[in-house]
């Protein structure tokens, strides 16, 4: 059991301690969902790009996505994982989501099977893949446009291309 000091010190800074823990959590944190990290290496005409994303791989995770977040890291994202060993047709949904992105739909060996640039923020269209997929990248927006990315590039890791 915590018991706590009625003296006005201890108390100012119990109270300093949670708003800076506050303050710093991540916000998935707060939203009381933790993502694991997984790097990928995504191979383009343009070269050898090394991504650190972090993975949605349940409904909880998958469900918040990218919600209240403030902003993605150059080479950072999130992967969300469907199904590797049965490919399924796939429905993203960015509603409420306010950062710009990119959208890659992802086999389970890793070809990069579509690419959206660009995807419009805080949208109730969802965007749904051409065929079944194992996975979808989001990335900062702008990722597509600077790596060059196409249908047929590889994806490797977090589960893809083994």
């Amino acid at each position: 059991m915590t018991t706590y000091s009625s003296g006005g010190q201890g108390l100012a800074a119990l109270l300093a301690a949670s708003i800076l823990a506050g303050a710093c959590a991540s916000p998935a944190m707060a939203q009381g969902v933790t993502f694991d990290q997984a790097h990928l290496t995504l191979y383009t005409e343009n070269g050898r790009h090394e991504l650190t994303v972090d993975i949605a791989d349940n409904k909880s995770r998958t469900d918040l996505g990218l919600r209240y977040r403030h902003s993605i890291d150059p080479d950072g994202g999130l992967l969300i994982l469907q199904s590797l060993g049965a490919p399924t047709i796939l429905e993203i949904s960015n509603k409420g989501v306010s950062l710009p992105m990119d959208l890659l739909f992802v086999t389970s060996d890793g070809t990069v099977r579509e690419v959206h640039p660009w995807v419009p923020t805080d949208s109730a269209d969802p965007i749904v893949s051409n065929s079944p997929v194992a996975a979808a990248l989001e990335l900062k927006g702008g990722t597509i446009t600077r790596y060059g990315i196409l249908p047929g590039d590889k994806v490797i890791g977090g589960g893809l291309g083994r």
